[in-house]
């Protein structure tokens, strides 16, 4: 039985890794989602009853203004465009609100005469073609909208008209209603069908180069893994199935990827803390742990990353309208690992809040000569550019506070990026992981001031305040490759670089009667947050407690303290330590609680 439970786990693998070995080319891409009716109306006549001072009503965007604003989105570097959804929706208001988002689907083989017509979508297909630009339509599987016929046509491809209650309960979120739309029961064969049918139709009159799939976490993935394959066997080998799987946990992101055959998801789990980094003030830590996760997923190239959509803050919002920390997020969006995804109008800055006001689905502001257009379309043209940013391995270099320096390696190009999110310049001395000797290395981006010097495994430089700085050392192609393959192999396998014994000594200041000490983290050796796994520490006396752990050479992980009395458990208060383990022996980490 283990024999075949191991067979049948490596061919998931291998299938989830062929996908992306298909969609490769999607690396290169620069996505753009437009939520057609607040981008530009190119057709007066199609919306008669559009009133832009109403933020629930129609405000005339269509698709045929998508398409006359073609040239603007290829000045700024965008090479993929997803279309929110534009089939047949709710013809009146529902308690105010229009269905000017798509979100509500009256009739999944029509196009809303308010949002256009076929000839107009096929017009924007070959307009997109002519710029070498991909399409992705935007499905909506999950529901239809609110009174709509089809429901009260099938009531037996439907769900019980019971809302959910329990956000986290996994049964209800998949099996019951989003606030009273109807929620097909995906598990039936007959809509299962049906929606291959759909995908079918769309595919043969559009010929789109991917789907991004709405809701992904309200439907059961049998479905998902049925209309993926489905969809796969329609279309050409490149086709991507992009995911929305709205969710901050890595390891749901990753088993959700896994079970339901998508080529990709969205990078929720990285966002929630960018937005804690750069928009918070966070410690930049939790970029450098978040990122040693990618070594679990699939691929973690093939995540589209992003700064904001229609269901978040725009990001500018969050940072308070802070334009340098907004900035630095837009630099990082561009830097890391993934398929950058912006959402219409973030080379813009515009703002918003997510059901509130300011309204983060504003009209859309055409200009070519703001500051954040150019400084976002300098970026675009630097991600294209260099190959290493778009493709290289995600090589952690340093981190504390609010230093960040990671690299991005291939075996015939590398990267080295640098961000300072503080309001004082930073002066840095560090060890650097890679053989290279080169002195006085200029920014080729960010600060123009900016220089570093690697000599002896050392990197020594500055970079001002609140600003980045993105270098491209000469290295030896001998020395590049053989660090290529060490790194690679260490991310396959993260005993590669070997093991070492970490010692963690805990003092107490105010210690708890008759009560036990327990280290725990976010990796097997330490738990996995699990209190029954949790490391017991030795009482050394004098409030002291200490444990040695052997843990991967290189491994960043999370840790904190618990205490146990009986049955009662007290977590230690504030941020997780974060650490990073040497390659030196005799590493202690000292933890004061």
């Amino acid at each position: 039985m283990r024999i075949y439970l191991t067979c049948f786990l490596m061919l998931v693998l291998a299938s989830s890794f062929a996908y992306a070995e298909n969609t490769d080319i999607w690396k290169d891409q620069i996505l753009y989602f437009v939520l057609l009716d607040r981008f530009y109306d190119g057709n007066k006549g199609n919306c008669p009853n559009s009133d832009k001072k109403n933020l629930m009503a129609f405000h005339g965007g269509d698709i045929a203004g998508l398409e006359q604003k073609l040239d603007y989105l290829e000045e700024l570097g965008i090479t993929g465009i997803w279309v929110s959804p534009f089939l047949k929706n709710r013809p009146n208001a529902f308690y105010g609100q229009e269905a000017y988002h798509g979100y509500w689907p009256y009739d999944f083989y029509k196009i809303d005469e308010r949002f256009g017509t076929e000839k107009e979508l096929i017009s924007l297909r070959n307009s997109m073609q002519k710029k070498n630009m991909k399409l992705l339509l935007d499905m909506v599987v999950n529901h239809v909208g609110y009174d709509a016929p089809f429901f009260n046509e099938h009531k037996d491809w439907f769900n019980p008209m019971i809302n959910i209650k329990n956000w986290n309960d996994p049964e209800e979120v998949k099996n019951r209603c989003i606030f009273g739309l109807p929620d097909f029961a995906s598990q039936k064969p007959e809509v299962k069908k049906f929606f291959c049918e759909v995908a079918k139709y769309w595919i043969e009159l559009a010929k789109p180069d991917g789907f991004r799939l709405d809701a992904v976490k309200h439907v059961n993935d049998d479905f998902w893994h049925d209309f993926n394959e489905n969809a796969r066997k329609l279309s050409k080998n490149d086709f991507i199935l992009l995911g929305e799987y709205l969710h901050g946990d890595p390891a749901l992101v990753n088993n959700t990827w896994r079970s339901a055959g998508f080529d990709c998801l969205f990078d929720f789990p990285l966002y929630y803390t960018m937005k804690e980094v750069f928009a918070q003030g966070g410690d930049c830590r939790k970029l450098a742990s978040r990122l040693y996760y990618d070594r679990n997923y699939p691929d973690a190239g093939m995540l589209a990353t992003l700064l904001d959509n229609h269901d978040l803050d725009r990001f500018i919002t969050s940072c308070k309208g802070d334009i340098n920390k907004y900035k630095l997020a837009m630099a990082f969006l561009m830097c890391v690992r993934g398929i950058p995804t912006l959402c219409y109008g973030d080379e813009q800055a515009l703002r918003g809040a997510h059901r509130r006001l300011p309204y983060n689905r504003c009209d859309m502001k055409f200009t070519n000569k703001s500051q954040i257009f150019n400084f976002t379309k300098e970026l675009i043209s630097m991600r294209k550019f260099h190959k290493s940013l778009r493709r290289g391995l995600q090589c952690h270099i340093y981190a504390d506070k609010d230093l960040y320096i990671f690299g991005r390696l291939l075996p015939d190009d590398f990267a080295v990026i640098v961000f300072n999110t503080s309001n004082k310049d930073r002066n840095f001395v560090i060890n650097f992981p890679f053989d290279i000797n080169q002195k006085n290395i200029k920014a080729d981006y960010g600060d123009n001031n900016s220089q570093i010097s690697i000599n002896n495994h050392k990197i020594q430089g500055i970079v001002t305040a609140e600003n980045f700085a993105v270098y491209f050392p000469k290295c030896n192609e001998i020395n590049l490759k053989n660090a290529f393959d060490s790194w690679n192999n260490q991310y396959k396998n993260e005993n590669y670089w070997g093991r070492q014994r970490v010692k963690f000594n805990l003092n107490v200041k105010e210690p708890i009667k008759n009560s036990e000490y327990y280290l725990i983290g976010n990796c097997s050796e330490l738990g996995n947050w699990s209190v029954d796994n949790a490391v017991m520490m030795k009482n050394l006396g004098n409030n002291s407690y200490e444990a040695v752990v052997e843990l991967p050479i290189g491994k960043i992980f999370d840790c904190k303290c618990l205490s146990k009395v009986g049955d009662k458990i007290l977590w230690m208060d504030g941020e997780n330590i974060i650490e990073v383990v040497n390659k030196s022996a005799g590493q202690t980490v000292k933890i004061d609680w």
